[in-house]
């Protein structure tokens, strides 16, 4: 008999797996010579209380066939995986970006017998890599490989987060974290709380997704933008790669990710149905790990062995505005880095590597945007909206991809610094006032946070901070519109997944997307 037991607390420092089979034997009942534990399905930190931490366990648990469940714990049963139905599609799909969205869709649709065809603009990650540190070393940036495009999408170069809620997932996040796990993945993802990958390890998986693929009958073409779609009385019959070959399908999946502005742009021009997206734009801020670790876990468990670098979640609401700030894409134990795509315009990210053992930890402080912020009612003004931020951070920082960067208790006002706290950005950094890069109301709401925290955390607010600029790729600034199944609202044929599409953000929804995309399509037609 397999029995489910939730919310067992034990001390951190006990953590184990006998501690385990002992709380499970107390709230049982039975010996603990008398129980298995089958499977974790839930861990979590309870750090409430800085006196005493408690991991939060739920359990499977394996009992005598002839054990008394007087307490009628629920019983535990695998879900049965339904078989996969066949599908009359003739023609092979194409897939248009080859990020979460775009490999969750190929392996969806080799799931259904079907060999997809994958253009990716950038290179593979072995050779997108060689990119990466190349421009970091020589400042010599390649708009079509970088932290942005190529084969992984840009969450191959970030914290690696996967959001889940454990117990609570829908079936596709579930199977999100399965597939990670088949492919190279901790099987711990499964069960704990907020798992995070790694840029290392993701990009071993996305390397052990792309061998599946081809050897499954999938193809996969690097350095192939798509620069056309072919459309006649309101249907999408293929797609130009590079200005020069033609591709055609009955089914295109278009999974671009945030940054593929170009293609937007040719999308508008097209007449697909596109509108304006509200994004948050703000800052890159970063503490020493000792810091974060001190604010979050107190002075008992700050050096705590296994805790590892702290996360942390802030937000501000102007409730008379309407305007919310908060952090996002939190990297403990991370580095700051050039997310760039486009010469002369500068953007930043965050990245840990699996170990998260970097000296500091950085998050983006963004600000929400407002439609009347972009000044223009075009689809496309909030790409406009970025580049002029991102523009004038490339030219506060010199104009050779050093960062522009702010102690904050010069930023407000409360001190003025003979030189920058030390940061993890490799490419440098110049002393700037950020208050020349954003629109006033960006710099106004920072400032009205900052004023309420430095009273709820002051160690985030103190002289150890550190601001760089500028975070705007927080999301896709526009949505390619789609129905109830996913197609685009006026050209059939046309299916926006992930990221790019505008409705989803964040590695785990935008896989799940392209999952029930594919599910969609393929079973409904």
């Amino acid at each position: 008999m397999e029995l489910i037991l939730s919310d067992l607390q034990i001390p951190i420092e006990k953590d184990g797996m006998d501690e385990y089979v002992k709380a499970a034997s107390q709230q049982l009942e039975i010996g603990a010579g008398n129980i298995t534990i089958a499977k974790i399905l839930s861990k979590s930190l309870d750090a409430r209380s800085k006196e005493q931490f408690y991991y939060k366990i739920s359990l499977v648990v394996r009992t005598p066939d002839s054990f008394e469940n007087k307490q009628n714990f629920p019983a535990y049963s695998e879900p049965i995986k339904a078989d996969r139905k066949t599908t009359n599609i003739k023609d092979r799909p194409i897939i248009v970006g080859f990020g979460p969205a775009g490999m969750f869709a190929a392996l969806e649709l080799i799931d259904y017998g079907l060999k997809p065809l994958i253009f990716e603009r950038g290179k593979n990650i072995e050779e997108r890599s060689v990119d990466v540190q190349r421009f970091i070393k020589e400042r010599e940036l390649d708009p079509e490989s970088n932290i942005q495009f190529g084969e992984g999408g840009a969450g191959s170069y970030s914290d690696g987060k996967l959001f889940s809620r454990r117990n609570n997932n829908s079936s596709h996040v579930n199977r999100v974290l399965k597939t990670f796990i088949k492919f190279g993945a901790p099987e711990e993802i499964g069960y704990i709380s907020k798992p995070h990958l790694g840029t290392d390890v993701l990009r071993a998986i996305v390397r052990n997704i792309r061998i599946y693929i081809l050897e499954s009958g999938g193809e996969i073409y690097y350095g192939s933008k798509m620069t056309d779609i072919l459309i006649s009385e309101g249907k999408a019959s293929g797609i130009i790669i590079n200005g020069e070959k033609e591709y055609l399908s009955s089914s295109i999946y278009i999974a671009l990710g945030h940054s593929a502005r170009d293609t937007f742009e040719m999308m508008h021009e097209k007449g697909i149905a596109i509108e304006q997206r509200q994004i948050s734009v703000g800052v890159r801020i970063e503490h020493p790990v000792a810091t974060i670790n001190l604010m979050r876990y107190g002075d008992k468990y700050k050096d705590f062995p296994g805790l590892g670098a702290a996360a942390y979640s802030l937000n501000y609401t102007n409730r008379k505005l309407r305007r919310g700030v908060y952090t996002f894409c939190m990297c403990p134990g991370g580095e700051v880095v050039n997310a760039s795509s486009e010469q002369g315009m500068l953007v930043l990210n965050g990245m840990s590597y699996s170990r998260r053992s970097s000296a500091f930890s950085n998050a983006a402080l963004v600000v929400s945007c407002h439609a009347d912020d972009y000044k223009s009612t075009s689809p496309l003004a909030g790409l406009e909206f970025q580049k002029d931020i991102e523009r004038k951070a490339f030219n506060a920082g010199g104009g050779r991809w050093e960062v522009p960067a702010q102690n904050l208790m010069d930023f407000l006002g409360e001190s003025s610094s003979a030189g920058l706290n030390k940061n993890s950005y490799k490419m440098g950094a110049i002393s700037a006032d950020m208050k020349d890069i954003f629109p006033a109301f960006v710099v106004e709401e920072l400032l009205a946070a900052f004023n309420k925290w430095k009273e709820e955390v002051p160690l985030f607010v103190s002289n150890h901070a550190i601001l760089l600029g500028a975070e705007t790729r927080t999301s896709s600034p526009v949505r390619i519109k789609r129905n109830e199944k996913f197609v685009s609202v006026n050209i059939k044929n046309l299916y926006p997944i992930g990221e790019g599409s505008g409705y989803t953000g964040g590695i785990t929804s935008s896989a799940a997307d392209a999952i029930k995309a594919v599910e969609i399509q393929v079973l409904q037609g």
